[in-house]
């Protein structure tokens, strides 16, 4: 039968078909097994175009684990942009050599998040059948954890390696054979063998035979897991001995000793320092066990090295117990620890010291370095105790400020009857100038005598305290001897002449007429004295002299004063009683006489706080001669004419003084502010007598708002006002602004202190007049600022 050509054509095609067909699905079942493989790999899959931006094609699915995108979303990005900047001209330079295919190359990649994470990339390279690149295959794998694990290794490492290298100590490693295996330059140092020759040697022909035993017991303790410090003798390569301290630390891996760590420090100039300390001479130790401070010495470092016995016992160690060698500094103090290792002296005279138990005190302590031939050796610290003695100055403190509220106090009672005793002075003199029948008279000088009593003891209480607080200052002035001389006799001129007694002055030769000093406090002085031997002598005389004494030193002058009377006398058995506080040589006669038994007192603290000396020479019944020595300065020149007459002092008896019908020192418009009615009353009465008719406020407030509204040439401001007190008064005044006219202000205070005259002048105040007022005081201020 013959075949037709044509059926056999399309067996051999059905046959190709089929053989097709099997091979498709092959490559349907290897792609399906490639595509499972790299949906489940860990590693990330990529294929990019070999252009310029390694355009992805292809990314598998571990991207979302990996880098946190979709695959989608990475189809067609630039993989090179993904790459960090600095690592793309590496990644790109790797990828041009063909040679580098199947090499592993590290870089850092871009996550969705913005973080960058160290990928291993492995290339392979797809080519066509010419030979042209078509495609990049990468497979990347995440190494970040393994790159930060390196670098802590590696951080580790050169931690490790710079305390081994630097350390000032030597360091070294030993087997459990006691063979060096590794060490540091220090070690050579201290041994005089190299590196080369220390690293295998055994440290046994190192140690100093007499401590061969004892190195060898440590050493095991050592490699038993216990860490040991010891001090030994090693043999330098030249022979010398080396003293040093040695510390073994075992080198624990898995729980197992494989070796021992060495830190060995040379301590040779200690040990003799501490020899040296220790065979101080017989004198020199005697000295340092017998003085009440204590005396530690130390080394360069700061480590106490010595400690003497008071030393021991502040700090708590018991004399026969070595317990002191090598003790740190017993304070907490960093800049003294800073002095000793630079070798610098340092002080301080409040530090806190530990005592062995752990208690504390309170030392002051001087340190100085001790140097041998320009090299520091170590420091000296001498310390003591002052806990005791910032009790004391505390009890000093608690006094001063009990001191402080006296003063307070009495300069407050002053206030409170100072104010009424101006509106008594005041009235009564106003009283004394009105037309009075003769037992009226008697009456008004009764009641002006008795006041001006009770203002001398209101002054000698308040200078008293001052002087007993140490706040009364001497004023350097110039002084004109014989009128402040003839002021002071003037003062009691008309009692002497009452009582029937003489008064009289006697200036002897060469006594400078005018010289330097506190020209109040000497009237104050002589005050108290000749007012004194007025009030006791009831016939004969007193008599004031001055004396020069020397004028030896240039511009120094001395001069000694006498007062001398005819009175009563003081007897024998009272004259340890003389310059005491509120004591009375004559009780029954003080009755009659009156007085605080404080003038005395004063008298004497004012001459010694001048620089002087007083003294007396008395019987009984037969007058008394108080004398006192002072120093001044000498003038460069005398005054070449008479000053006027100085304004009255506080203590002084001021007299009224005339009427005034016309304006004596020109138009002035003025302003009193006080609260007091009779203050107020009496100041305006003055004022008015001297032809002006003041405005009158009566707070500071009302004072302020009348100084806003009007122009005042002068203001008198009371000190204490209810609400806006005088001084808050002046602060508003001097802060007005557009005032035509700037007010002149003048205190007005019961207040006598010279810190309350200092408060007021610098808080804003021109002036300062104190209570009980004057008509001259008030005519002073007027004609000054006018």
């Amino acid at each position: 039968m013959k075949v037709d050509p044509r059926d056999s054509l399309i067996t051999r095609q059905s046959d190709e078909i089929a053989a097709l067909r099997s091979q498709i699905e092959e490559l349907k079942h290897i792609e399906r097994r490639y595509r499972l493989l790299t949906e489940v790999s860990p590693d990330w899959i990529s294929l990019h175009k070999p252009d310029a931006n390694t355009t992805i094609t292809y990314s598998s699915p571990s991207c979302r684990a990996l880098l946190g995108y979709e695959p989608e979303e990475m189809i067609g990005l630039s993989g090179m942009s993904l790459v960090h900047p600095e690592d793309r001209d590496r990644i790109w330079e790797f990828l041009s050599d063909k040679s580098q295919e199947g090499r592993i190359v590290k870089t850092r990649y871009l996550c969705k998040d913005g973080q960058y994470k160290w990928l291993e990339i492995s290339t392979r390279y797809l080519f066509d059948d010419l030979g042209n690149l078509e495609e990049l295959i990468a497979i990347s794998r995440d190494i970040t954890d393994n790159i930060q694990a390196d670098r802590l290794v590696q951080e580790s490492e050169q931690r490790y390696k710079s305390l081994f290298d630097h350390n000032p100590a030597a360091v070294y490693s030993m087997n459990p054979d006691g063979d060096y295996l590794t060490a540091n330059a220090n070690l050579e140092k201290i041994t005089g063998y190299t590196l080369e020759e220390l690293i295998g040697m055994y440290w046994g022909p190192i140690v100093h035979p007499k401590d061969l035993s004892k190195t060898l017991y440590y050493f095991n303790l050592a490699k038993q897991g216990e860490p040991q410090s010891y001090d030994l003798t090693i043999i330098h390569k030249n022979g010398h001995p080396v003293e040093i301290n040695s510390t073994n630390i075992p080198i624990i891996v898995n729980g197992e000793v494989v070796g021992v760590y060495g830190i060995t420090v040379d301590i040779t100039e200690r040990q003799r320092y501490l020899e040296h300390i220790e065979n101080l001479s017989g004198e020199n130790k005697l000295i340092l066990d017998s003085v009440s401070e204590g005396i530690l010495g130390t080394d360069s470092l700061g480590k106490g090295m010595f400690l003497n016995p008071a030393g021991a016992e502040m700090l708590g160690y018991k004399r026969h117990e070595n317990e002191y060698a090598g003790l740190p500094l017993p304070t907490d103090d960093l800049p003294l620890v800073q002095a000793i290792r630079d070798g610098r002296p340092h002080y301080n005279s409040e530090a806190i010291f530990w005592r062995n138990d752990g208690s504390t005190f309170l030392a002051e302590y001087h340190a100085a370095p001790l140097r041998d031939k320009g090299e520091l050796k170590g420091s000296v610290v001498v310390f003591r105790d002052i806990t005791g003695e910032k009790e004391i100055l505390r009890a000093k403190e608690s006094a001063e400020k009990a001191d402080r509220a006296k003063s307070e106090f009495l300069a407050m009672m002053s206030h409170e009857i100072r104010t009424p005793m101006n509106g008594i002075i005041g009235m009564t003199e106003l009283l004394s100038e009105t037309e009075l029948l003769e037992e009226q008279r008697v009456y008004a000088d009764t009641i002006k005598e008795s006041s001006y009593a009770l203002l001398r003891i209101l002054n000698e209480i308040l200078d008293f305290s001052q002087i007993e607080a140490g706040k009364l200052d001497l004023h350097m002035e110039e002084i004109l001897l014989e009128p402040l001389l003839q002021s002071v006799m003037e003062l009691f001129s008309p009692r002497a002449i009452s009582q029937g007694i003489g008064l009289s002055l006697r200036m002897k030769e060469r006594v400078p007429t005018c010289l330097i000093g506190d020209g109040g406090r000497l009237r104050q002085i002589l005050v108290n004295l000749i007012g004194n031997a007025v009030k006791f002598t009831d016939q004969g005389e007193v008599t004031l002299s001055v004396e020069l004494l020397s004028n030896q030193h240039p511009g120094e002058i001395i001069l000694q004063f006498h007062v001398t009377d005819t009175g009563i006398g003081i007897p024998k058995d009272k004259f340890d009683l003389l310059f005491q506080s509120f004591s009375q040589l004559h009780p029954a006669m003080n009755r009659k006489y009156g007085g605080t038994g404080l003038g005395l007192a004063i008298t004497k603290k004012l001459v010694e706080l001048m620089g002087g000396t007083i003294g007396v020479v008395s019987r009984e019944n037969g007058g008394s001669t108080f004398y006192f020595t002072l120093p001044f300065r000498a003038t460069q020149e005398e005054l070449s004419q008479e000053p006027s007459s100085p304004a009255p002092k506080n203590n002084e008896t001021i007299t009224g003084s005339a009427v005034h019908s016309t304006l004596k020192y020109g138009p002035l418009k003025i302003l009193i502010a006080d609260d007091d009615e009779v203050n107020r009353f009496l100041l305006a009465t003055w004022i008015r007598r001297l032809g002006y008719e003041p405005e009158l406020t009566q707070d500071g407030d009302e004072t302020v708002r009348a100084v806003t509204r009007e122009d005042f040439d002068i203001v008198f401001m009371d000190l204490q006002m209810p609400g806006m007190d005088g001084l808050e008064a002046t602060a508003a005044i001097r802060q007005l602004q557009g005032k035509a006219k700037r007010p002149v202000i003048v205190a007005v205070t019961a207040l006598a202190r010279k810190e309350d005259r200092d408060l007021c002048l610098s808080s804003g105040m021109d002036d300062f007049i104190s209570k009980p007022l004057g008509a001259d005081e008030i005519e002073r201020v007027l004609k000054h600022w006018s």
